[in-house]
């Protein structure tokens, strides 16, 4: 059907009308309208630019510090898909840098140095004495205790009292002599049940070092198969282990609080950390308990003792060291610090030797010349000059800390002309230092002979040799583990060869597992008894 013209006009006049209805008039906006739009749009501009400039700053490496990796915040710069080790990178950065340059670790900045007389100075400066709050340190344990994980006046007091302790109870004495000739003895009986068979260097190495701190700290000595001492020493083991996995928490301490706290746990080991750390601290504090039923006030045996007559006497001991929790952590220390380390040494300088075998002839000589089959005392020290370089030698290249202890800023310096803010940690990288040609002619070369002067006189070689640190945190038990280390040497070396099995090598290379500490590979070595 045809729609008449007259409805098509009246519809089309229906539309125009609901059009104009539903039209908008495009007025003018009012002045003060506009003006608000413009300063919205000036406010909106000034916080893009203020938050350019905040993400410039977190981003980008603050003026003074010295050049290196940055990266990016809470990340730091990780050198992804690489097979370096953490040394090599750190020599990668000294080529490309210099001695002394900056690594942000996730959230840490950490300034690596490479040269030995400005580790001298930054080391022995009481702004840099200080530890970080780290687990790696401190295990969780709140607040610190002991002596490597303090700082301040505790540090300081428990620093002064067990130096004090080690060097009254024969620490590079002839006190201790004996204790350390009956370890000698027991060890090269061991090695004796293992005479010209290839086997690892038997776990006897560790008794022994670990026997000469117990005589010291708790007049005790435990024989090699001892249940208690093979506890002990498994304890130790795994503690070594775990702590490694800790500074990996410290490096990116925001992660654990995001994830939850079993699987932060699981990742980092912090719960291993915490159950060996109570195991530890029952074992010590059982020792502790036996010395306080059997003290005698006016005849102490040992450190336990000197510090329950303290603590329990006059109170001679500070406030802060009066509690018996903080006893147990200064064992704990020495016995970290001083037990792996003397015993890694040993067993780094019997791969030397065996990869040497002229080294091993002139250190046979001097043995038998002057000792005649006889133990070691402090006072042959002077007339074994070559037993000596070859010590000094095996310190020198293990570099048993490699890239030194962490030490903490803890106020804005200048050093290299660089500043160096509060809250940042410095590390020495011991193992570049001993390896610096400027010190060192062939430093990848066992040499011994370099330690000893024209006339064959011992030569202490001061220049670029720190493998007790310096400083005021220099280690407080230098004079027990150089005694051992010669006494200990000497016993083995003049009743064995050291050989590598038939057909193989002894690879001294340290085990690739710890990125903060060298440590021996488990691989088999032969001692044979010499006739």
């Amino acid at each position: 059907m045809k729609v008449p013209p007259s409805l098509n006009e009246a519809t089309f006049i229906v539309a125009e009308y609901k059009a104009q209805i539903l039209r908008v008039p495009e007025l003018p906006l009012p002045f003060s309208t506009v003006k608000v739009l413009e300063q919205r749009m000036w406010v909106e501009a000034l916080l893009l630019v203020l938050l350019f400039l905040l993400l410039k700053k977190v981003w980008s490496k603050p003026d003074g510090l010295p050049p290196g990796r940055w990266g990016l915040p809470y990340i730091g710069s990780i050198p992804f898909f690489s097979k370096l080790t953490l040394y090599e990178h750190l020599k990668d950065l000294q080529k490309k840098h210099g001695d002394i340059y900056t690594w942000r670790m996730g959230t840490e900045v950490i300034v690596f140095i490479h040269d030995y007389k400005l580790t001298k100075e930054i080391l022995n400066r009481p702004e840099v004495s200080d530890r970080p709050d780290w687990i790696f340190f401190t295990l969780g344990d709140k607040p610190p205790l002991g002596i490597g994980s303090t700082n301040g006046e505790l540090w300081h007091n428990n620093r002064r009292f067990s130096l004090r302790q080690l060097r009254d109870l024969g620490m590079g004495k002839s006190k201790l002599v004996a204790a350390v000739h009956n370890q000698a003895t027991i060890l090269v009986e061991e090695l004796k049940k293992q005479s010209g068979q290839p086997a690892p260097v038997p776990h006897a190495v560790n008794v022994a070092v670990i026997n000469i701190i117990w005589q010291m700290v708790a007049s005790i000595q435990f024989e090699v198969t001892d249940p208690k001492m093979i506890e002990f020493q498994d304890l130790m083991t795994n503690f070594n282990k775990v702590t490694d996995r800790a500074y990996f928490h410290d490096l990116f301490s925001w992660l654990p609080q995001i994830l939850p706290s079993a699987l932060s746990d699981r990742l980092f080991k912090l719960d291993h950390v915490r159950n060996l750390l109570s195991m530890l601290s029952v074992y010590f504090k059982k020792v502790i308990d036996e010395h306080r039923a059997t003290l005698d006030m006016d005849n102490p045996r040992d450190l336990i003792d000197n510090y329950l007559i303290d603590l329990e006497g006059d109170e001679k001991l500070p406030v802060e060291m009066q509690n018996e929790k903080n006893l147990v952590w200064i064992i704990l220390d020495l016995f970290f610090a001083g037990s792996q380390t003397t015993a890694d040494t040993l067993r780094f300088t019997f791969y030397y030797l065996a990869n040497n075998p002229r080294v091993q002839s002139k250190l046979h000589a001097e043995l038998d010349e002057v000792l005649g089959g006889a133990l070691a005392t402090l006072e042959d020290k002077a007339r074994l000059p070559y037993t000596d370089g070859v010590i000094n030698e095996a310190l020198r290249m293990s570099s048993l800390t490699p890239i030194g202890i962490h030490h903490l800023v803890r106020t804005d310096i200048q050093l290299a002309g660089y500043t160096i803010p509060k809250g940042t940690v410095i590390n020495n990288v011991t193992q570049s230092i001993h390896t610096d040609t400027r010190y060192w002619k062939d430093p990848h070369q066992f040499l011994p002979e370099r330690w000893l002067d024209d006339k064959g006189c011992f030569s202490t070689k001061k220049e670029g040799f720190l493998p007790f640190s310096v400083g005021k945190r220099q280690c407080v038990g230098e004079g027990l583990a150089r005694m051992e280390l010669m006494i200990f040497l000497a016993a083995v070396m003049a009743n064995f060869t050291i050989t590598p099995p038939p057909g193989k090598t002894i690879d001294s290379s340290p085990d690739p597992v710890s990125p903060t500490f060298h440590i021996t590979r488990v691989q088999d070595i032969v001692f044979t008894m010499r006739k």
